[in-house]
């Protein structure tokens, strides 16, 4: 990709092992060279960023994929708590939750989510869905530190 050419590292916030698995399993699909790492509750997440605890030696996330409905600290909790950290916030945030209503939406949106995505009842939706959403943030959106070099963009 030109600049900043290692992968990204991937982090899956979500209490569903079920959902987990099948995550894992549409990126294991897709051969991305990304590593996912995972984690139960928004709580943790915020552990595996700042790097405590268990997490000492974690890898900073370029992609964050996070559920809202967990124990201990939800998603849309531990979401504020990143977009509010100056060190944090420009880790897109994408909210992969089976709640499809317009409030938890409009909550997600106004605490600073990149994406909201629904997770599909369905499994192969769900697999297509996440790598619809794994292709944006990995092959299309620019970060400024992992680009396309200048000479293939267009001017």
């Amino acid at each position: 990709m030109g600049a900043g050419s290692e992968p990204v590292a991937i982090l899956l916030v979500d209490d569903d092992p079920d959902c987990r698995l099948l995550f894992r399993d549409a990126i294991a699909d897709s051969k991305v060279a990304n590593a996912v790492y995972e984690v139960a509750n928004g709580q943790e997440a915020i552990d595996f960023l700042n790097r405590r605890g268990a997490f000492a030696d974690a890898p900073r996330p370029g992609l964050i994929f996070m559920d809202i409905e967990m124990p201990v600290k939800d998603g849309l909790t531990a979401l504020r708590e990143i977009k509010a950290d100056e060190h944090l916030r420009d880790i897109p945030v994408v909210m992969m939750t089976g709640l499809c209503g317009e409030p938890e939406m409009n909550a997600a949106a106004a605490a600073g989510a990149n994406s909201y995505t629904l997770k599909p009842a369905n499994a192969e939706q769900f697999l297509r869905t996440v790598l619809a959403s794994t292709s944006y943030w990995l092959e299309i959106h620019q970060y400024p530190s992992h680009h396309w070099p200048a000479e293939v963009c267009r001017r």
